[in-house]
């Protein structure tokens, strides 16, 4: 019996199915690690929307501040879903 193999290529890309998981931003304390909630891209972004995205996860930077008053640094996290499309043999 002989078994042949074949060596795909694949690409990366951005999914834009209609199920793909959603665009999201948080805000992340450096200190701790401790995240806001994930806000949710619109599918269709409209002007503006990411920037009012942030600001919104930017809220919770007041909230964990006040309970953590020595927590200076945060950073922001934007997620986007990608995915593997098959391409040629090799």
């Amino acid at each position: 019996m002989r078994e042949v193999y074949g060596v795909r290529r694949f690409v990366m890309e951005a999914d834009v199915e209609p199920d793909a998981e959603p665009s999201t931003v948080a805000m992340q304390c450096a200190v701790c690690g401790e995240s806001s909630p994930a806000v949710e891209l619109p599918r269709q972004h409209a002007p503006g929307a990411r920037e009012v995205a942030r600001r919104s996860a930017a809220g919770w930077v007041r909230q964990h501040r006040d309970s953590n008053r020595e927590h200076f640094t945060y950073r922001l996290v934007e997620t986007h879903p990608y995915r593997l499309v098959p391409g040629g043999w090799l």
